[in-house]
């Protein structure tokens, strides 16, 4: 892959591809395919799996918004009494 500046043409030897979601098997090899065309970019995929082990392997506490909402159930409440 390569970037046309007014001066000089700039090849690009790395890629980070993040997203929030998920980054599906078919997406990773169709945007390989574009972008190893010049066979010179090594690139790297993140998605939100990813994020998240970081987080788990540094032993870094979870945002509150990575985790998912949890319905209230009644066993919850304390006893009336």
């Amino acid at each position: 892959m390569s970037f046309i500046f007014p001066s000089r043409r700039v090849l690009v030897d790395h890629a980070f591809i993040v997203a929030g979601g998920e980054i599906t098997k078919a997406a990773r090899n169709w945007l390989g395919g574009k972008l190893d065309q010049t066979k010179r970019s090594q690139i790297i995929f993140m998605d939100r799996e990813d994020i998240l082990n970081l987080f788990v392997v540094n032993n870094i506490p979870l945002p509150a918004a990575a985790l998912p909402d949890r319905p209230q159930s009644s066993m919850d409440d304390d006893i009336p009494f």
